[in-house]
């Protein structure tokens, strides 16, 4: 469950409006509930009986934001695959703790060493803060996988929401020659994931006006968007610069041509009914520009994080064969 100074600061912070509070406290407490509901059902008791769980080693120096969870199946033969997973919550909320029934599953049904990891949230930390912190466990993970049974070459960055576009952010990093010095820490080193997994995707954080235009958008959610780009990019955000590039990280795919090195096979999941649903769409028109491996699932009136009500919905059940196929295939190298 979410603990530490992390949530705290992520969901009241002083220096936000109380509209702004009041929105992100109600999407807090609907993830919050989500976590508490799926703990207690049959799939994931079954899981903790056979996954070993290590819990708060530091990639960083923050005492709360760089801590990683990991998550060991306990028969599977080793070296195991590696996943690693970035929570979602509008780069303000949740933790490793609210993901913590997702990564369980990970491990279990798909037979992954999962590392599930915090980053540091705005508004006290704005961008590049989270995807900074993204790049720097990726890097972390390479290098320490081995020392907890898994294999370096063999892994998967995945995501959903916000953490979506962290993992494609750090996926471009490893195939981009960018700027940034923490994207450039990353291509240097040659690393290079078999995979990438954003699933209900928020790939541009900019112009988030565009959501108008979606025909499931509401008043609501049209208004979070503006409060995750005032929030993280700390203006409205209503034009796209190349100073934050590496926020929209669906525009690096459209904008600066063809990866310099090979990329990730990539997988990505979405509901028609979920505003994220345009952005699935133009990924898999980016990757087809540049022919890059593609797998795509789009999942009719399912709505924004749609795959943790497995114990609910048809739909998500659905999507966790599909992505716990794709990792199978992916990890068998």
């Amino acid at each position: 469950m979410p603990r530490g100074p992390l949530m705290a600061v992520a969901v009241d912070d002083p220096g936000l409006a109380a509209a702004e509070r009041w929105r992100r406290r109600a999407f807090h407490g609907v993830f919050s509930v989500a976590a508490r509901v799926s703990h207690y059902t049959s799939d994931i008791r079954a899981a903790r009986a056979q996954v070993e769980v290590i819990r708060d080693l530091a990639y960083g120096p923050h005492p709360v934001a760089h801590r990683v969870d990991v998550y060991r199946p306990r028969l599977a033969p080793r070296p195991l695959p590696v996943l690693i997973y970035m929570h979602g919550g509008a780069f303000t909320l949740c933790s490793k703790d609210t993901h913590a029934g997702i990564a369980l599953l990970n491990a279990q049904h798909a037979g992954y060493l999962v590392f599930n990891i915090n980053y540091r949230l705005a508004p006290h930390y704005r961008f590049p803060a989270a995807v900074e912190d993204a790049c720097q466990a990726f890097r972390w993970v390479a290098a320490n996988a081995h020392r907890h049974g898994g294999d370096p070459e063999r892994i998967v960055l995945a995501g959903e929401s916000a953490g979506a576009n962290l993992a494609l952010g750090v996926a471009i990093a490893t195939a981009y020659k960018r700027p940034e010095p923490y994207a450039r820490e990353v291509f240097e080193s040659r690393l290079r994931p078999l995979g990438v997994m954003p699933i209900t995707p928020y790939l541009q954080v900019s112009n988030p006006l565009r959501h108008a235009l979606h025909p499931g958008a509401g008043y609501w959610a049209v208004r979070l968007t503006q409060d995750i780009a005032r929030i993280y990019l700390g203006t409205d955000g209503a034009q796209p610069t190349a100073t934050t590039l590496m926020a929209d990280p669906i525009r690096v795919l459209e904008e600066c041509g063809a990866p310099l090195r090979e990329f990730p096979e990539v997988f990505s999941a979405v509901g028609t009914a979920d505003i994220c649903h345009a952005d699935v769409r133009r990924l898999e028109e980016a990757c087809a520009r540049h022919a890059l491996p593609f797998t795509g699932h789009y999942f009719q009136d399912e709505i924004h994080a749609f795959h943790a009500l497995r114990w609910w919905r048809q739909a998500a059940r659905d999507f966790w064969r599909a992505s716990v196929g794709f990792l199978r295939r992916v990890g068998a190298g």
